[in-house]
């Protein structure tokens, strides 16, 4: 299989930062990502495989070995079970599902990247989240593949099992239900609207920087005020709500900043490299623990470091 060598990240990443992947390949289906794999393996090549470039944050630096763009875009409809391929656009099967009068994944709408990376990280807005339909997901492990159900797959708060092994995942089946197309387009409509008005949609980002906070024994709830009763009603503290409180909102480090929109959002002004964006997560991080004993854990997945 054919590699190719020195392509700027910077292109494949929502962030628009990275340097060079040594090794390079867009696997267009499931056969040319295994076979990809399976050759960097032989090589002794490291390997780390992408989908939509959301949600990451890729070293200026690059990354030593092969890069996979993803692009299996299968996707199939049987009544109310929808299985798409890792590689297909998240937003595709949110539209392919409300073609079909499906609903259940509506308040997907929106975010970017493919339906394999929001299954590995369990991503969740407006109340829902992907391991809320998921009945099954096929990976590659140890070069067999392999189908696991959803209760093999360790779901919890923007966390699975995938985070912390080497599963690839190929594919998922979901299990929505009937619904209205007109009642879903109109719910996805007032979403995406939602979005644009809090969210900072015209400059590069990598979506929400950090996870939300738990609210559990170990959190000090004397050291907080005027924090939302809301909060404590979903034992939740959103990361916005911390950092605007400590008035990061709009502070800059180089080309990065934190969003005058959003405060869970860092974004590249034009010229942010990694180490702006790394030196702003550090920055967030260490006034969060000084002011609330709390460590803040991203959501950003680090490439290349």
């Amino acid at each position: 299989m054919d590699f190719r060598n020195n392509i700027p990240l910077s292109k494949y990443t929502t962030f628009k930062i990275g340097g060079d992947a040594k090794y390079f390949f867009i696997a267009n289906n499931s056969d040319e990502l295994i076979k990809a794999i399976s050759d960097a393996q032989k090589k002794k090549i490291n390997y780390i495989v992408l989908g939509g470039g959301s949600n990451v944050l890729v070293s200026d630096a690059g990354f030593d070995g092969l890069v996979i763009i993803n692009k299996s875009d299968a996707i199939k409809i049987e009544k109310n079970i929808v299985k798409a391929g890792s590689g297909v656009l998240l937003f595709n099967v949110v539209n392919k599902s409300i073609e079909n009068n499906l609903s259940g994944l509506e308040w997907a709408a929106g975010i970017p990247g493919t339906i394999g990376g929001a299954v590995r990280g369990n991503a969740g807005a407006y109340r829902g989240q992907m391991s809320d339909s998921i009945i099954k997901v096929e990976v590659l492990r140890d070069g067999k593949i392999i189908s696991l159900d959803k209760k093999d797959c360790g779901y919890g708060y923007r966390q699975s099992i995938f985070q912390n092994n080497k599963d690839l995942i190929l594919s998922v089946e979901l299990q929505l239900q009937k619904g209205d197309r007109v009642e879903s387009e109109k719910k996805i409509k007032e979403i995406l609207a939602d979005r644009k008005n809090k969210q900072p949609l015209e400059f590069p980002s990598a979506g929400s920087v950090f996870k939300n906070v738990m609210i559990d024994d170990t959190i000090d709830l004397s050291r907080f005020i005027n924090l939302p009763k809301e909060y404590l009603e979903y034992k939740k503290i959103p990361a916005a709500w911390l950092i605007d409180s400590l008035d990061l909102r709009g502070k800059t480090i180089g080309g990065a900043q934190i969003s005058t929109k959003h405060a869970n959002f860092i974004i590249n002004t034009g010229k942010a490299n990694a180490n702006d964006v790394i030196q702003l997560i550090s920055l967030v991080k260490m006034k969060v623990r000084n002011k609330y004993e709390i460590e803040l854990h991203e959501e950003v997945e680090y490439v290349g470091f």
